[in-house]
C-alpha cells in the first residue's frame, strides 16, 4: 500500500511485486492533482521492489468520492461527489443507431471541406447524434491536415491569434470533438487520436483539450484496455507531444507490468523501442523485457534483434545480460542470415564492445563457408574491424578473408581495403599465402595511392612492418613535400598522431629495413607530456620492492624512460629499465647487453585469450631487442593476482628476466 492513499489496490498490480511504503510523504506531498479540468487522476511516487532491487517509481492515482485511489476498473466519465464535480463526457447511447455507411458518408463530407472554417461550419449544422468517435477522429485529423498545409506555405503565420474570435471557437470544438473519442469503448481511437495530436501546430492553449486525451488514454492503460502494443503506440504518442505529453511516459509501466504474461516475441520488440523515450522507468521496463526475452529469444527474427540490439547502442548498455541471448542466437542462425544482417549485428557487437565464444564460433563458421563466394565486401571489412577492436585473431575468419582479398581486391573502396589490410599487421597474424597477400596489396596501393588520406596511408605501411614486410616502394612517395602537405592539411588532433605515427615508420625502417636510406625526417625536440595508464603505475609500485632485492640496489632501477633517438611517442617510453651497471642516464646513454627493459603489458597489449602481442607491441620488443636490451614482458593482471603473494611474485619476476636472458 502507497504512504498516504487510502482504499485499496488491485491483485493484477501487485502480482509478482511488493509495494513499500513511500517513506517520508504524506498525503500532500505524494500525491499531486492536476488541473481543475482534470480533478479525476493524481499522480504519486511508490517504491517497488522487484526481485533484489528497490526502485522509486511515478505512478497514476484515481480521486474517487474525494479519496485517491490507486487506479481500478471505474468509468472514467462518473460524478466525484466528494469533490463536488463532474468530468462532461458524452454519452455511449447518443450513437447506438448510426451504422458504418452513414459513418463514412458524414468523413467523406469533412473530407471536402477545404478551411478550417468550412470544417467548423459543417459541425454546426451536423446533428449531435451522427458525430460519432469514428467521425469526431476524422474531423480532428482534417483539421490539423489544413492547418499543416497552410502553415506550410506560409512560414512562420499565426493562424489563431489570442484577439481573434475564432481562436476560442477553435478550442471549444476541439474539446468538444476529444471528449467524444473519449466516449468511446474502443481504446484503438484514443491511441489514433493521441498520434494524431503530434500533428497539431495550434500555437494557444493546448491543454484545454490535451489533459482530457490523455487522462482518458492513462485511464485506458491502468484499467487494463489497452493491449501492450497499444500501451506501445501511446508511448510514442506522449512522445510527440513534447512536454505535454512527457510526463505520461513514465507511468506506462503500470499497465506493461500488468500484462507482462502476454508478452510474445511481437510485444518484446515493441516494448524494448519505447525504452529510449522512458526516464524514471526505463531500468524496470528493462529489467521486464530481458526476463521475457529468455523464453521468446528463439522466436525472434532477424530484423527484430538487429532493432534490439541497435537501441541497446543507441541507450549504450554495452553491460547487457541480453548479449549474450543475442550472441546465442546469432551462431543458431548463421546459416539463414543475409550477408546484410549480419553485417549489423557485427557492427552492433562491435560498438557495444561485446565478444564471447558463440559469437566467434558463428563468424568462424560462416567465413568459413563462405570465404571467395561473400558478395558484399563491407561485411568482410566489418568483421575484420570487429576482430581488430576485441582482438579476436580467429584463423578461420583470417585465412578466409585473406583469400576473399586477394581474389577480390578489385572490387574493394579505399576504406575496405585499409579495414581488410591492416588488420593482419594489427593482430599481428601471417597470412597463408603472404607473398601473394603482399604483392595484391603492393599493387592497389600503387594504383589508388593519391585516392589515400595520408593517416590512412601511413597505418597500411606501419602495419606491414609489423609483419616485417617492408615497404620500400613506397618510401619516395610518403617522404616526400606533397605528402607532406597532405598530413598537414588534416585536422590539427589527426595531424599530430599522423606526424607522430610517419616518425614511427621513419625509425621501424631505419632498425629492421637493411637497404632503407634513412632516417628521413629529422629529431622531434619538442617537449611532449605523454599519458600513461595508471594499472602500469601501480604494478611499478607492486614490483619496486621486489625488483630492488633481484637487482640488488635501487641505484639500477629506472621507471619510464624516454629512449634517445627515437619518436616522442607511448609506445617507446619503457616502464622500467635495469641497467645491472648502474642507474640510466641520458646524457651518459650507452647500448650493451647489460640492461634489461620491463614492460608492464595490460589485457589490451594481447591477443583475446592468447599470450600474443598484438602488432605494435610486437615491434616495440623488436626495436628494444635490436637496441641491446633483455626484454622481459610482464602482464599486469597477473601482478594484480600476484601481490598479494610476494614469494610468488618474485619468482615469476625473476623466472621472466632468466627467459629474457637466454
Amino acid at each position: 500500500m502507497m504512504a498516504g492513499v487510502r482504499g485499496w489496490s488491485p491483485a493484477s498490480t501487485l502480482r509478482s511485486h511488493v509495494w513499500l511504503p513511500s517513506l517520508a510523504r504524506g498525503l500532500h506531498s505524494s500525491v499531486g492533482v492536476r488541473k481543475e479540468s482534470d480533478k479525476s487522476i493524481g499522480n504519486t511516487t511508490v517504491l517497488l521492489q522487484d526481485g533484489t532491487t528497490i526502485e522509486e517509481l511515478p505512478a497514476v492515482v484515481r480521486i474517487i468520492n474525494g479519496e485517491f485511489r490507486v487506479v481500478g476498473k471505474g468509468q472514467a466519465g462518473q460524478r466525484l461527489g466528494g469533490l463536488g464535480l463532474e468530468i462532461p463526457l458524452v454519452s455511449r447511447n447518443l450513437f447506438k443507431n448510426i451504422n458504418f455507411e452513414e459513418e463514412q458518408e458524414m468523413i467523406l463530407g469533412f473530407m471536402r471541406c477545404n478551411k478550417v472554417s468550412e470544417v467548423l461550419q459543417l459541425l454546426e449544422v451536423c446533428p449531435e447524434a451522427e458525430v460519432t468517435p469514428v467521425v469526431a477522429l476524422a474531423v480532428i485529423r482534417r483539421i490539423f491536415d489544413l492547418e499543416n498545409n497552410i502553415e506550410y506555405r506560409n512560414q512562420g503565420i499565426n493562424q489563431y491569434p489570442e484577439e481573434n474570435q475564432f481562436t476560442f471557437i477553435r478550442g471549444a470544438v476541439m474539446k468538444r470533438l476529444v471528449e467524444t473519442v473519449c466516449s468511446s469503448s474502443d481504446p484503438q481511437l484514443l491511441v489514433d487520436t493521441l498520434r494524431a495530436m503530434g500533428r497539431d501546430t495550434y500555437q494557444g492553449d493546448r491543454l484545454k483539450y490535451l489533459e482530457t486525451l490523455c487522462t482518458e488514454c492513462m485511464v485506458a492503460v491502468t484499467e487494463g484496455r489497452l493491449s501492450i502494443i497499444q500501451i506501445c503506440e501511446a508511448a510514442r504518442a506522449f512522445h510527440t507531444l513534447g512536454q505535454e505529453g512527457m510526463r505520461y511516459l513514465d507511468q506506462l509501466w503500470q499497465g506493461l507490468t500488468d500484462r507482462t504474461a502476454e508478452m510474445g516475441e511481437r510485444e518484446v520488440c515493441e516494448v524494448m523501442s519505447v525504452l529510449p523515450l522512458m526516464k524514471k522507468s526505463r531500468k524496470h521496463v528493462y529489467n521486464m523485457v530481458e526476463r521475457k526475452l529468455g523464453s521468446v529469444w528463439h522466436q525472434l527474427s532477424s530484423e527484430d534483434v538487429i532493432r534490439m540490439l541497435q537501441i541497446l547502442v543507441q541507450l549504450k548498455m554495452s553491460y547487457s545480460r541480453m548479449l549474450p541471448i543475442f550472441s546465442r542466437w546469432t551462431s543458431l542462425n548463421i546459416h539463414t542470415l543475409t550477408e546484410g544482417n549480419l553485417r549489423w549485428l557485427v557492427y552492433c557487437f562491435m560498438t557495444l564492445d561485446f565478444c564471447d565464444s558463440e559469437i566467434q564460433k558463428a563468424l568462424g563458421r560462416f567465413m568459413k563457408a563462405k570465404r571467395v563466394s561473400v558478395k558484399d565486401p563491407s561485411l568482410v571489412a566489418v568483421v575484420l574491424d570487429y576482430c581488430v577492436k576485441m582482438r579476436l585473431r580467429h584463423p578461420a575468419i583470417m585465412d578466409a578473408s585473406s583469400q576473399f582479398f586477394c581474389s577480390r581486391a578489385r572490387d574493394l573502396s579505399v576504406p575496405q581495403i585499409n579495414s581488410v589490410c591492416r588488420s593482419f599487421g594489427l593482430l599481428n597474424y601471417e597470412p597463408p599465402d603472404a607473398a601473394t597477400f603482399f604483392l595484391t596489396l603492393e599493387q592497389l596501393l600503387d594504383e589508388k595511392f593519391v585516392q589515400f588520406p595520408p593517416d590512412l596511408m601511413i597505418d597500411l605501411l606501419l602495419s606491414c612492418v609489423y609483419l616485417k614486410r617492408y615497404p620500400l616502394n613506397f618510401i619516395k612517395k610518403v617522404f616526400n613535400p606533397y605528402f607532406f602537405d597532405k598530413v598537414h592539411s588534416l585536422e590539427p588532433p589527426e595531424m599530430r598522431v599522423a606526424r607522430t605515427k610517419l616518425m614511427v615508420l621513419d625509425k621501424a625502417l631505419c632498425l629492421e629495413a637493411p637497404h632503407y636510406p634513412g632516417p628521413l625526417l629529422p629529431r622531434d625536440h619538442s617537449a611532449k607530456t605523454f599519458w600513461r595508464d595508471a594499472r602500469i603505475y601501480r604494478c611499478l609500485n607492486t614490483i619496486h620492492p621486489l625488483l630492488v632485492e633481484i637487482v640488488g640496489s635501487e641505484e639500477r632501477i629506472t621507471r619510464s624512460a624516454i629512449l634517445p633517438g627515437f619518436p616522442s611517442t607511448n609506445l617507446y617510453v619503457v616502464d622500467c629499465v635495469v641497467d645491472m651497471a648502474g642507474r640510466l642516464s641520458l646524457h651518459s646513454f650507452r647500448w650493451s647487453n647489460n640492461k634489461y627493459a620491463l614492460l608492464m603489458h595490460p589485457p589490451e597489449h594481447f591477443m583475446l585469450g592468447e599470450d600474443t602481442l598484438v602488432g605494435p607491441q610486437a615491434m616495440r620488443v623488436r626495436h628494444l631487442i635490436h637496441c641491446g636490451f633483455k626484454v622481459v614482458s610482464l602482464r599486469t593482471d597477473k601482478i594484480t593476482k600476484l601481490r598479494i603473494y610476494p614469494e610468488q611474485l618474485r619468482n615469476y619476476i625473476e623466472n621472466m628476466m632468466k627467459i629474457a636472458t637466454v
